[in-house]
């Protein structure tokens, strides 16, 4: 169907399956002027239809006729405005014929309604019409909607900033400390909700195709004990992650593991990282978990989860000192005013504590143990400050490399503290140097406050006793030294200032 403006006489080409039956409203792309469009009649049109559409057309043009003559009335000089409405009756647009000024024979093309009376037939010229008896220098007015109607859409329309507001009161928000021993989640309003080693159990079948066989407890089980088709291995080395696409199955299912199927809102994220990672290492973080189904992900550093956990306030202005020892990493940092003064973190931990204690019994005893055997020898007598007197004593199953057979070996606390002592020292070592690189002010706080000592790895007997003996300094041990990063991270999500103020 093709459409011309009565305004500025611009052609368009419309479809009519766009035009509504009873008609409809178009707008000039060129002069933006607005002017009424009827659907073309085909031939064999009930005679109903066609009543209905003068119906409509008489409706709308006593609508015209009202608003014309509230608005003439209106008039400042009823003479002037009298004259611009008889011009505007002479010009190319006739007035209504209700309004009586024409007659009904001068009208043009019309069509008789029901009632008797005459409908004008061009009803594509009333905006034209219209805007000719309007005078420029009154203002035109239109209906006000109702209010009720205008605000339930303003509420429910799609907007960036309610959407994200209703996701973040709909979503469980998680905290996740990704650790290389151990991996534990913190659901906001519950607490620690999972804790399981960072092991995934991979299997290779016929096509070479790698595919998850378990995660977590039951993939650290077989460590050590799976044949040929089946790697367990640990995604997560010295605090990062060592292998993109095993660290993103991991997350992914320990995340499906806590949400318990809710998986329509996807929730934010709090990941602890070592202090002085990479930037590269830290968008590995970022993009393993992004990629595991999580909105957003918010990065902190694991001192400084760490003393959120063991209660210390990083708001005030005073020396907060953390030492916290887990599998991969060692992180020893001096925390004032939600910032990390001085720090220094180690790729010397617990792992490494298990690597000496193989090394150690391989060289003195010609005798090989596995992983998860020199972790439990160091978890049972492993000890920083033995008792000379009365060592503990414990019985180990291996490999003798001389007769070439398995056997029993008893090892004692004294062996294994001289197996980890390289890495105790290295520890002491690096608490002296942050303490060396603080401000004398805060350093003198430590002497008050001492060092808090988190991790893993402070479950280790007697390490407080070693560190205070080298340092000099009270050493406090957290109350759930293995659970205070995760703890820290978590209580981030309850106060997003302190977040804001604290992320990565």
């Amino acid at each position: 169907m093709k459409v011309q403006c009565p305004k500025c006489e611009a052609a368009y080409k419309i479809s009519d399956s766009k035009i509504p039956d009873k008609g409809g409203y178009a707008r000039c792309f060129k002069c933006q002027a607005r002017f009424f469009l009827m659907k073309p009649r085909t031939e064999g049109e009930p005679g109903e239809c066609r009543q209905n559409t003068q119906k409509n057309h008489s409706r709308t043009d006593k609508k015209r006729e009202r608003t014309t003559d509230r608005l003439t009335s209106r008039s400042c000089n009823g003479h002037e405005h009298s004259e611009k409405t008889d011009a505007s009756v002479e010009g190319k647009h006739p007035p209504s014929p209700a309004s009586g000024s024409v007659p009904r024979g001068q009208s043009g093309k019309t069509d008789a309604s029901p009632e008797g009376k005459s409908l004008p037939a061009p009803a594509s010229g009333f905006k034209a019409e219209r805007d000719s008896a309007i005078p420029p220098e009154l203002p035109q007015k239109r209906k006000a909607k109702p209010r009720k109607d205008t605000a339930a859409r303003s509420f429910f329309r799609s907007s960036p900033g309610r959407l994200n507001f209703l996701l973040d009161v709909f979503s469980r928000d998680l905290a996740i400390d990704l650790g290389t021993a151990n991996t534990l989640i913190y659901t906001k309003g519950k607490g620690i909700v999972l804790n399981e080693p960072s092991v995934v159990a991979l299997r290779t079948n016929s096509r070479m195709e790698k595919q998850v066989l378990s995660v977590g407890t039951d993939a650290k089980k077989m460590l050590g004990k799976v044949p040929a088709n089946i790697i367990a291995i640990r995604p997560m080395r010295d605090g990062v992650i060592a292998n993109f696409e095993i660290a993103e199955a991991m997350l992914r299912h320990f995340i499906k593991k806590v949400r318990n199927g809710m998986s329509f809102f996807r929730p934010r994220i709090v990941i602890a990282v070592p202090f002085g990672i990479t930037p590269v290492e830290k968008r590995a973080v970022k993009d393993a978990a992004e990629r595991a189904g999580v909105r957003k992900v918010f990065l902190i550093e694991e001192p400084m989860a760490a003393a959120i956990g063991a209660g210390l306030d990083i708001t005030k202005p005073r020396c907060n000192m953390v030492v916290d020892i887990g599998g991969g990493t060692t992180e020893v940092a001096v925390i004032s005013l939600t910032g990390i003064v001085s720090s220094r973190s180690l790729r010397v931990a617990g792992d490494r504590m298990d690597d000496s204690i193989i090394r150690y019994i391989k060289k003195k005893y010609n005798f090989i143990i596995g992983e998860r055997t020199a972790e439990k020898i160091k978890i049972t007598i492993g000890n920083a400050h033995p008792d000379n007197q009365n060592p503990e004593v414990m019985e180990i199953k291996g490999w003798d490399i001389v007769s070439g057979k398995p056997r029993v070996l008893s090892i004692d606390s004294k062996e294994v503290r001289e197996a980890i002592l390289e890495q105790m020292y290295a520890i002491v070592n690096a608490v002296k140097f942050v303490l060396d690189h603080t401000p004398h002010e805060l350093t003198a706080d430590v002497v008050r406050s001492g060092i808090t000592l988190t991790g893993g790895v402070a479950l280790l007997k007697n390490l407080d006793k070693f560190l205070s003996e080298e340092t000099g300094l009270p050493i406090i041990v957290a109350e759930n030294p293995l659970l205070t990063v995760a703890l820290g991270s978590g209580k981030t999500l309850d106060n997003t200032g302190v977040l804001e103020q604290i992320r990565v």
